[in-house]
Order: structure tokens, then C-alpha cells, then sequence
């Protein structure tokens, strides 16, 4: 994993300053440079909030590398935090305290919350055309776009293929042979589910996964009408099924996977210590640093119809601050982003995502993007925007709380339940103008 950085304010001439910043999950150090000294207080500087994922940390450089070639006189003051856990509560004190970042980097939702509370300011960026049409469409707000969405994931089931092999198991399709292939499993003294219960974002994701195929598929303003109390959480089965397949993957799991956190998980699925993994290609990224020798797959999370669709989700989307008084060179620096075709593939290839712009193709040897490229042709790909963009993150991190609660023995599922439907204002609200 490359380090991570912030940028230093006050040069203190003659002087080796370390710095000690919490970036994402990371702790980095990094030193003025002999650069930052010789510009001094020329340039302009640009402050970046970056709510990062766990496969993003490395990327600033990357754009640092790139600003400072093309833009040599903006500085860009970086601040890191983790998406799930801090990157919500950061930008609500920032903007409550009036000190809104000028450059934000979030995920496709945030566009939906920041815009609509007048925190944005429209981009026009040369290039942005380029992006994919439906992409596009999830942050133009009345016509005009408030977000520049950069790459994309995939989630589902990441399967180790060899495995599979050796027991003669076809991927299921329903939860009927989801079980079926667990029980195999567990016969033979094999691991069925990688998992990790440290992080509340997990639950959080891995509840969403479930909520897209079995929910909003179906049902795709269920989210709405829930924020509106038409629909609820206690007495549906669809939802109650969904939370509870969180303690079925817990329970054919390691017995220590309530207190293990991802890069734990990682290492251990890198190493076959389990067959399946319900995660999505942020985890490649990791996967990819212990034994490249193994093949792994992805398939959608069964349901029981057997329709469930491989949920691809747009990950890192850059907004401007309203009240920014550098729109003008952010909107430069953004589209030489999104049309600098070599450092876009640095930055792909980097965090294992996929483009979602036309005419850049990404190809990577892990085996996955094979099963992308069917489910695509097969019309079995499903936007996370779907839920994401009606249950809001701090009603789904609430509700992985009680989720976490329920999975530890300390509550009851019920109890899960009744606090969903006691907080769904939650799920839609909008930061304050």
C-alpha cells in the first residue's frame, strides 16, 4: 500500500518538520520538501476533503504527481478520512463551522446530499461528456451536474475457483444452492465464508448488497416510501431475510470473525483459508499482494428466484464546494482527470476499478473480470445507486450498529428492526443549507 499525506500549511525555513496525520485507517509521516519550500507562499492552495475506501489511499499522489506537472501553481492540501467511518461527520463539522473543503471526494450518493442542500457548486468540466450516460444521469440535478464520477466496482461473491474445482461445485444460483455448496464445505473441513465483522461499514455493505437484489429490485422505491412511512422494516420478510443473512455468513465463518477486521480477512482468503468472500473488488487490491496464483471468480449473492444481479457500484466522484473562490481551476484540474487517459489508468489499475467513461478499457488477471463481462452480457448488473441513493449512509451505518448488536447477542432482531423504522428519518435527510 502506498502512504498516505497531507499537505503542511506554515514552511518553517531550515527546519525537517514530521508531520503525524490519521489518514483513512493509515498513520503516515512525511516531510516538507526541498518543492514546498521553493514555492513557499506562491501558490494557490486548494483544500481536498477525500473520503476514502480502503483500495483509494495511494491515489493523492497520484493527482499530486499529475497537478504539479500541469498545474504547477495550486498546491492541493489534502485531508484523508475513512468514507465509512468518518468522511459523513468531517464534512458536517466542516460545513457547520463554514470551513466547506474546496475540492470534495466522496461516492456517486454524496452528490444527491450535498446538492440538495445547497452545498455544490454545478462543474463544467471539458470532457465530462464522455462519462457514462446512466453514470452521468446520478449526478445532473435540473439539468445541471454536480458531481464528476471517476471509477467503479464490482461486489458480490469473490470465489476461489480451484476450490470450487476440487469438489466439483458449480457457482449457485439461489440460496437452495448457496447452501448446498456451504454444506459441501464444511463436510470436507473447508471454510465456506471469509468474513469480517470488526468494521461497521461492512455490515453496513454487506446488508445493502442483500437489500439491492432482494428489495429494491423488486421494489425500486422501496427506499422513498419507506422515508415517507409507507413501507417498514419490522414485519417484511424481504428486509428481515436481508438482516439476516449478515448472522448466516457469520455462522459459517471462522469462529473469530466477529473481532478480525478486513486486511485480516484478506490475508486469509489470499491464502485459501476460506472459498467465498462477500465483499467486492476493493478487496483485489490486497488479495493481489499474497499468492497471485490463485484464480478466484465473482457471482452475485444468491436469492431464492435465482435472478440476483452483480451489483456494481460508482466509487470516487469529485465535487466543488459552493463557496470555493477556485471553481474556475478545480474545474481545469478535473477535466484534465477525466481526459488524461495514462493517469487515469494509473489510478484504475491502482485501486482495481473499472473506468466509467467510453473508449478506456481496463484488464486485469485475476479472473474476475470474465464473470463481470458475462453477468454485463447477460443483463444481470445492478446499480448500487438504487439503494444507496434512498437509504442515505448514516441511516445504513446506524443500522449496522444494531445489526452488530444483534450478531454479538446483545440485542434481539427484533430490536434491529424497530430502530430502523424508529430512525427512518435518517435515511433521506439532507445536510442543512
Amino acid at each position: 500500500m502506498k502512504s498516505k499525506k497531507s499537505s503542511v500549511g506554515l514552511l518553517i525555513v531550515c527546519a525537517t518538520v514530521l508531520a503525524v496525520f490519521v489518514c483513512g485507517q493509515a498513520v503516515f509521516e512525511k516531510s516538507i520538501t526541498e518543492e514546498s519550500y521553493l514555492y513557499g507562499d506562491t501558490r494557490t492552495v486548494i483544500t481536498v476533503l477525500a473520503g476514502q475506501s480502503t483500495s483509494d489511499a495511494g491515489v493523492e499522489d497520484m493527482i499530486d504527481e499529475m497537478a504539479a506537472e500541469k498545474f504547477p501553481e495550486i498546491k492541493l492540501e489534502w485531508e484523508c478520512v475513512d468514507w465509512g467511518e468518518n468522511f459523513s461527520p468531517q464534512m458536517r463539522g466542516r460545513l457547520a463551522a463554514g470551513d466547506a473543503p474546496d475540492i470534495i471526494i466522496g461516492k456517486v450518493q454524496d452528490v444527491c446530499t450535498y446538492a440538495e442542500s445547497g452545498n455544490l457548486a454545478p462543474l463544467q468540466v471539458q470532457g465530462i461528456e464522455s462519462i457514462d450516460e446512466e453514470v452521468l444521469d446520478f449526478v445532473t440535478i435540473d439539468g445541471s451536474v454536480y458531481g464528476l464520477p471517476y471509477n467503479a466496482w464490482y461486489q458480490g461473491v469473490i470465489y476461489n475457483r480451484g476450490i470450487f474445482e476440487q469438489y466439483h461445485l458449480e457457482v449457485p444460483k439461489t440460496m437452495k444452492e448457496l447452501e448446498e455448496v456451504v454444506e459441501v464445505f464444511e463436510a470436507n473441513g473447508v471454510t465456506p465464508f471469509a468474513a469480517h465483522f470488526q468494521e461497521n461499514w461492512k455490515v453496513a455493505n454487506m446488508t445493502m448488497q442483500f437489500m439491492i437484489n432482494d428489495v429494491f429490485r423488486q421494489q425500486p422505491d422501496w427506499g422513498a416510501r419507506f422515508g415517507r412511512g409507507e413501507v417498514s422494516f419490522q414485519n417484511n420478510p424481504e428486509v428481515i431475510h436481508c438482516i439476516q443473512q449478515n448472522q448466516y455468513i457469520l455462522e459459517h465463518s471462522w469462529a473469530d470473525a466477529l473481532t478480525i477486521e478486513q486486511y485480516e480477512s484478506d490475508r486469509r482468503f489470499a491464502e485459501g483459508e476460506a472459498a467465498m468472500y462477500l465483499a467486492g473488488s476493493w478487496s483485489l487490491q490486497n488479495i493481489g499482494e499474497y499468492d497471485t496464483s490463485v484464480h478466484y471468480g465473482i457471482f452475485p449473492y444468491p436469492n431464492h428466484n435465482g435472478d440476483a444481479g452483480l451489483i456494481k457500484e460508482t466509487n470516487m466522484t469529485f465535487m466543488v464546494s459552493r463557496t470555493s473562490e477556485h471553481q474556475k481551476i478545480i474545474n481545469e484540474l478535473f477535466g484534465e482527470l477525466i481526459q488524461n487517459k495514462k493517469v487515469m489508468r494509473e489510478i484504475l489499475g491502482f485501486t482495481q476499478t473499472y473506468p466509467v467513461v467510453s473508449g478506456l478499457d481496463m484488464f486485469y488477471e485475476d479472473g474476475v473480470e470474465r464473470d463481470i463481462a458475462s453477468y454485463a452480457e447477460e443483463g444481470k448488473i445492478v446499480d448500487a445507486f438504487i439503494g444507496n441513493s434512498q437509504l442515505r449512509w448514516d441511516f445504513q451505518s446506524q443500522l449496522a450498529d444494531e445489526t452488530e448488536k444483534w450478531l454479538r447477542g446483545e440485542a434481539g432482531l427484533e430490536d434491529v428492526l424497530k430502530s430502523a423504522d424508529e430512525n427512518r428519518e435518517e435515511s433521506s435527510s439532507i445536510i442543512s443549507k
